[in-house]
């Protein structure tokens, strides 16, 4: 297998067609001129702001009495989710300990169909690119509920630029109350946690593969540093099980906390997703972002020998007070089109019948797990090397640090969303000072642009595809754990 070193550093999706078992190429730079320029304010998170989204008024973002909770449903949104969802949304009344610092969005102040985070933000008189001061209407933390169907993956990136956000959507309603059930449990703090001050690492470098040769060497050189080991500064225990050992089996193991030291409260799994396709929607809805584990070989059809699914999480798997990070494209949810290929015409490709949150950690959610970091979208090495292919494996492991430093989802998550504002800044000066050339006249397709703005724009799309999904003011019992 050529040495990922020696070649040149290119866009390769951690994605595997499920159905022809073939790894996805690296994309084609010269015909990403047709991608879409980002959300609007998307870099004023860097230029206004030095810290956190929070504003003056918050001295602690990791404190719920200052940043408040809030909830938002769809404004039409069926009362049984809700009910489902009491017990969380009154145990959150309590940690808020301020009425008004606690939001229920729901009905006239729910998200109505169509509407868009500007508009909505607006009703609420706050704004999406000014820090956030909690009593001014919109709290630090937001609980999205709803499909991405009815509340867009674009109305949730808007809100990530300065809030702490989160999304569920089941398609069974009593696993919202299970989810609500679970975290309340583990927050009531009557009983020890199932997890000990322990993480696990799970990461493939398949046979043959080169994105995944590339993961692998990026996360092994950082997460395992003998000086520097990921969670030694906050005196956790490390399980890696990485290439070779980062199996079917060995992950259903991590599940049910059959590893050194104990069920784990962090889990890392890095890894090539499943690409299936659309025109068996059923199947995509249940496999797609289904982990392919170190048993596939190159050109091997996705089968139950090399893939890890929803259905394969164990009876007995010890999941309740644990955080999971996927890394792998697809993880998280899908969206309706494809980001980054495109029709001749430059028309936009579609890959599902319409945007959906995948199965995996849907199921992990319902199983007991506090929270997921995913990915909506294809994934690429940009989390963990820059655009010239310097390693910044930091951009992975520094939500990992946070949580378990104790602090809450939301906020282990954002610096995923800095990230993106800084990589939209950098992206705006570099068109600024290098302009596309103009289209030929008459030319359906736009001109193209040079690969490194190519390579910059898929680095910017990337960073902001990231999703917490669950409540994202859940944290780790971190003084409890044993």
């Amino acid at each position: 297998m050529p040495n990922p070193d020696s070649l040149p550093n290119l866009p390769y999706p951690l994605l595997v067609n499920a159905l022809t078992g073939t790894a996805a190429p690296p994309l084609p730079l010269e015909n990403l001129a047709a991608l879409a320029s980002d959300l609007p304010g998307a870099d004023q998170r860097i230029a206004n702001s030095t810290h956190l989204g929070t504003d003056y008024s918050v001295d602690d973002p990791n404190d719920l009495t200052q940043t408040g909770w809030g909830i938002i449903f769809a404004s039409d949104a069926d009362p049984a989710i809700q009910a489902q969802l009491q017990p969380l949304i009154d145990k959150r009344r309590q940690d808020v300990q301020d009425p008004t610092l606690h939001k229920v969005f729901s009905g006239s102040t729910g998200v109505q169909p169509g509407q868009t985070a500007a508009s909505w933000a607006q009703q609420r008189g706050v704004s999406l690119t000014a820090p956030v001061n909690p009593s001014q209407g919109v709290p630090y933390y937001l609980l999205i509920v709803g499909s991405p169907e009815r509340i867009s993956f674009e109305f949730q990136a808007l809100l990530k630029m300065q809030w702490a956000v989160g999304r569920l959507c089941f398609d069974d309603i009593e696993d919202y109350g299970r989810y609500a059930q679970a975290v309340v449990q583990y927050e009531n703090g009557s009983s020890k946690p199932l997890q000990a001050r322990n993480a696990a690492v799970w990461v493939t470098r398949n046979y043959g593969d080169l994105a995944t040769a590339m993961l692998s060497g990026a996360i092994s050189q950082d997460f395992l540093a003998p000086a520097n080991q990921l969670g030694m500064r906050r005196q956790f225990m490390l399980n890696a099980f990485m290439n070779e050992k980062a199996t079917k089996p060995q992950l259903i193991d991590i599940l049910r906390g059959n590893v050194p030291g104990g069920p784990p409260a962090v889990i890392f799994t890095g890894s090539h997703g499943c690409d299936y396709s659309g025109a068996d929607a059923a199947t995509q809805r249940r496999l797609q972002g289904s982990l392919v584990t170190q048993e596939w070989v190159p050109k091997t059809p996705a089968s139950s020998t090399n893939q890890f699914t929803a259905d394969d999480i164990p009876a007995d798997a010890k999941l309740n007070g644990a955080v999971g990070f996927l890394f792998a494209c697809y993880s998280g949810a899908c969206p309706s089109q494809n980001t980054y290929y495109f029709n001749k015409d430059g028309s936009p490709i579609n890959i599902a019948p319409g945007p959906f949150m995948s199965r995996l950690p849907q199921a992990l959610l319902s199983r007991g797990m506090l929270a997921v970091i995913g990915h909506i979208d294809m994934a690429f090495p940009y989390a963990f090397q820059d655009v010239g292919g310097t390693p910044q494996v930091q951009a992975v492991r520094t939500p990992l640090e946070l949580l378990m430093g104790g602090k809450r989802t939301g906020l282990a998550a954002d610096s995923l969303s800095v990230m993106w504002s800084a990589r939209s800044s950098q992206l705006a000066l570099a068109q600024a000072q290098n302009p596309a050339p103009a289209a030929a006249a008459g030319a359906s397709p736009p001109a193209p642009v040079s690969h490194a703005i190519a390579q910059m724009t898929i680095a910017r799309d990337d960073a902001r595809n990231y999703i917490v999904l669950g409540d994202p003011a859940t944290q780790l019992r971190v003084r409890d754990l044993k």
